[in-house]
């Protein structure tokens, strides 16, 4: 009877440590997935960060581009308007349909 009761003990205690191991696999697998996920999310920091880099660099660029573009405005309505001026003066000087 001693023998069937350490049976049954020895039993218990296999399946005990079966689940123990089934248990430690599982939280390996979870720990190779974190894992995994750690380079994952340093992916997509850098990624954010170049992303971020760029957006502001652009940033500049367009800033830059709107002020050539104010300055080539200036420019062409100076040209515009003294061309005007010069039409005029020609107009006076020379007579209007004279």
């Amino acid at each position: 009877m001693p023998e069937t009761k350490e049976m049954e003990e020895m039993k218990e205690f296999m399946n005990v440590l079966t689940d123990v191991k089934v248990s430690m696999a599982e939280l390996n697998g979870k720990i190779d997935q974190l894992t995994d996920m750690k380079e994952t999310v340093e992916k997509t920091k850098k990624t954010a960060a170049d992303a971020d880099y760029r957006s502001k660099e652009n940033e500049k660029d367009i800033e830059t581009i709107q002020n050539n573009n104010r300055r080539l405005m200036i420019a062409l309505i100076t040209m515009i308007g003294a061309f005007v001026f010069q039409i005029l003066y020609f107009l006076l000087t020379f007579g209007i349909g004279a």
